[in-house]
C-alpha cells in the first residue's frame, strides 16, 4: 500500500480554536505528587488543567498543562454519532479529568483508542477508558512492553494488534493507522484522519530535539512517510507542542539527516563521545530548535530538553564501532 494515496483529496476544513479548560478536584488517592528526578517539584497532578482546542468541526485535541509547564501527551478525538475515536489517553491519573474534557463536546462514549506508543504520558489511560468499553489497539511490540511490565493494569493491554495499515471508517471520516519503522520507540504509530485533514504523530515529531529510542534511520524514514501523507493545509499534531505543517516536518527531517551525517562524520574521525559532543554538531539549529522549550515527560521522567546532549548521545551510540 502507498503511503502517498493516503493525502486527503477534501476540502480543507477552516481550523476553529477554542479553549476549555476542566479543573475537576483532586488526583486519585496515591496517584499525585509522585517525585520527580533532578530536584524538580512532585508531579501535580491534582492541579494539572485539560485545554481543549477544536481543530475540525468533529476534531478536538486535549492536553494537560499546569503552572510548571510540564504536559502529558496529546490526545485527539473524533466524535459524532458513532461515538469518539480516541489517540492516546495521557497520564492514569489524569484520566476523570480528561473524560470531564471530552464531556464539554461530547456525550459519546469513547469507543476505540489507538496509541501512538508506548510511553506512560501517552497509555497511562488506557485501562481507565477500556473498563468504560472502549477497544484498545495498538502495534504488538506496544503490548509486549506493556504486557512486560510489573505493575501495568492488564485491563489497558490493547485487545487489537496490527502490523500494517488499517482504515476505520467513523463519524463520516476515514482514519488510517499507520505503523512506521522504529523512530520514538519500536511500537510507533502516526494516525491520520482524511476528512479533517489532521495527523497526530506521536513524540517521533515534536517541539524540541528527538529522542531516539528506534533508530535514527528509522525516525527519518518515518518522518519521510508523515511528509508523504500531510497535505499544504494538514494540521499535524505532535505528542509535545504547537500544531504543527508539513513544512516543519520537513525542515525535521533535514535537520535530523544533517546532525545524524555530521555525528557520522566525527565517528569516521575516532572522536569520542566527550569530543562529539564538544563538537557541537547541532549549533546552527540550536536557536531555532530549543527555542520556548518546556519540560516534557518521556517514558515516565521529567526531562530537560534545554539542549542537544541527549539527541547527540543518542547517535553516538548508534554510529559509533561496535565492539
Amino acid at each position: 500500500m502507498k503511503i502517498a494515496a493516503f493525502r486527503s483529496s477534501c476540502a480543507v476544513l477552516a481550523t476553529l480554536t477554542f479553549a476549555v479548560v476542566v479543573a475537576l478536584g483532586q488526583a486519585p488517592a496515591g496517584q499525585g505528587g509522585a517525585p520527580a528526578p533532578g530536584g524538580l517539584p512532585p508531579t501535580d497532578y491534582a492541579h494539572m488543567t485539560i485545554k481543549v482546542d477544536k481543530l475540525a468541526d468533529n476534531f478536538y485535541t486535549l492536553t494537560g498543562v499546569n503552572g510548571a509547564g510540564r504536559t502529558g501527551g496529546e490526545i485527539g478525538v473524533l466524535t459524532g454519532p458513532d461515538g469518539n475515536f480516541m489517540v492516546d489517553a495521557t497520564f492514569a491519573p489524569l484520566s476523570d479529568k480528561v473524560m470531564a474534557a471530552i464531556k464539554t463536546f461530547s456525550d459519546a462514549p469513547v469507543r476505540f483508542i489507538v496509541n501512538t506508543h508506548v510511553h506512560p504520558d501517552h497509555v497511562g489511560g488506557d485501562a481507565y477508558f477500556a473498563k468504560l468499553g472502549a477497544t484498545i489497539l495498538a502495534r504488538p511490540e506496544l503490548r509486549a512492553a506493556l504486557v512486560a511490565q510489573k505493575n501495568y493494569d492488564a485491563a489497558g493491554l490493547p485487545m487489537v494488534t496490527y502490523t500494517a495499515p488499517v482504515t476505520f471508517h467513523m463519524n463520516g471520516d476515514e482514519i488510517v493507522l499507520i505503523p512506521v519503522p522504529p523512530a520514538h520507540t519500536d511500537g510507533d504509530t502516526m494516525i491520520y484522519f482524511r476528512r479533517a485533514d489532521v495527523l497526530m504523530i506521536g513524540d517521533f515529531f515534536r517541539a524540541g530535539y528527538p529522542n531516539i529510542g528506534g533508530t535514527a534511520n528509522g525516525m527519518i524514514e518515518a518522518l519521510g512517510m508523515a511528509a508523504a501523507i500531510c497535505g499544504p493545509n494538514t494540521k499535524v499534531v505532535p505528542g509535545h507542542g504547537p500544531v504543527s505543517t508539513r513544512a516543519d516536518v520537513i525542515a525535521h527531517k533535514d535537520m535530523l539527516v544533517a546532525v545524524r551525517d555530521r555525528v557520522a562524520e566525527l565517528v569516521k574521525q575516532g572522536k569520542s563521545e566527550d569530543e562529539v559532543l564538544a563538537a557541537h554538531p547541532t549549533a546552527d539549529y540550536d536557536a531555532t530548535v530549543l527555542k520556548d522549550i518546556a519540560l516534557y515527560y518521556d517514558n515516565g521522567t521529567v526531562l530537560r530538553y534545554k539542549n542537544s546532549d541527549m539527541f547527540i548521545k543518542q547517535l553516538y551510540a548508534q554510529m559509533k564501532p561496535k565492539t
